[in-house]
């Protein structure tokens, strides 16, 4: 080979060396866009059994799911502010409809996911001095001193639980017995620690609660309240929006729709 030639060759392999390096380069931010986690923005019902299908949806397709709680009206403004999340999982569908007709959700990817159950939790010890089932009625018990709601301009299951309470009468007489947390979670956490005695949840943190505190609960959907139809819809500056959609069409698959049932939603 002439010395030429051979200067020829190595120009060659080095250019050819540059082409490959650039196809890599141009490459790595897609493959690192296809690992960004899916970021779920959820309502606060949903923490009972949202991380466990998120867990079987990650083994499933490889895609890692990162979850943001708070009451549905404290995400909805988080969104419209820009926060970066490829999926609203509210509570009730006004909060994604609303959304959407600002455009800030994609409107054809709003879906009912599963429907709560607006249930009222009292503690054993409050049943046992009051002689009592749990139902409206104990609410005005004398041993009944704090009950706990959700926010209603923030939570769908406050705002039904106010419902309930102007339906039976009762939400004027016990308007000094009420204690508002930020969200459904906050509420819970009063019965948790005792500073409420009775409050009103989802039957997914109902079942959850029951588990950590003695008490009772009683559903209040539809008779006092109605079902809450749940939706879910893809943020329109997600840049995730596949793995958004991958995760709307698990969910309403079967299995995952008999688990919602299973721990406190109806289908």
């Amino acid at each position: 080979m002439t010395r030429r030639a051979g200067v020829a060759r190595q120009n060659t392999l080095m250019l050819w060396a540059a082409f490959v390096l650039a196809i890599v380069l141009a490459e790595a931010p897609v493959a690192q866009a296809e690992e960004a986690p899916l970021h779920i923005a959820a309502a606060a019902d949903l923490m009972p059994v949202l991380p466990s299908l998120a867990r079987r949806f990650t083994r499933k397709t490889g895609i890692s799911v990162r979850i943001s709680w708070g009451a549905s009206g404290e995400e909805a403004q988080a969104i419209r502010h820009g926060a970066p999340y490829d999926l609203f999982m509210a509570a009730d569908r006004s909060f994604p409809e609303r959304l959407a007709k600002k455009g800030y959700l994609q409107k054809a990817s709003l879906k009912v996911y599963a429907k709560g159950i607006l249930v009222l939790w009292v503690s054993k010890k409050t049943l046992d001095r009051a002689h009592a089932l749990p139902g409206t009625g104990v609410l005005s018990s004398a041993y009944v001193h704090r009950i706990a709601l959700a926010n209603p301009r923030l939570a769908p299951y406050g705002r039904a639980a106010v419902t309930c309470l102007r339906s039976r009468g009762l939400l004027a007489p016990l308007h000094k017995k009420i204690v508002y947390g930020n969200s459904l979670a906050q509420a819970a956490q009063y019965l948790r620690t005792g500073a409420a005695q009775s409050g009103f949840l989802s039957e997914s943190q109902a079942m959850t609660l029951g588990r950590l505190v003695a008490g009772d609960f009683v559903a209040l959907s539809p008779h006092c309240s109605p079902w809450l139809p749940q939706e879910m819809g893809i943020v329109a500056a997600s840049k995730n929006k596949k793995s958004a959609k991958a995760f709307e069409d698990y969910l309403l698959r079967k299995k995952a729709q008999g688990y919602l049932k299973k721990h406190g939603y109806q289908g």
